[in-house]
């Protein structure tokens, strides 16, 4: 069983780089909300 390789062209490179600023702009986006969730509970709590 042989894998086959290919060249990653540039435009397959841009939309991967996409996808990955994408997901990590997600990440953080929830890690701030979880953040301020946090932050709001403690003084609403105590």
């Amino acid at each position: 069983m042989a894998a086959s390789f290919h060249d990653t062209t540039d435009e397959e490179f841009e939309v991967q780089i996409r996808n990955l600023v994408r997901i990590v702009s997600v990440c953080t986006l929830g890690l701030w909300s979880f953040s301020a969730g946090l932050l709001i509970g403690t003084f609403y709590l105590f």
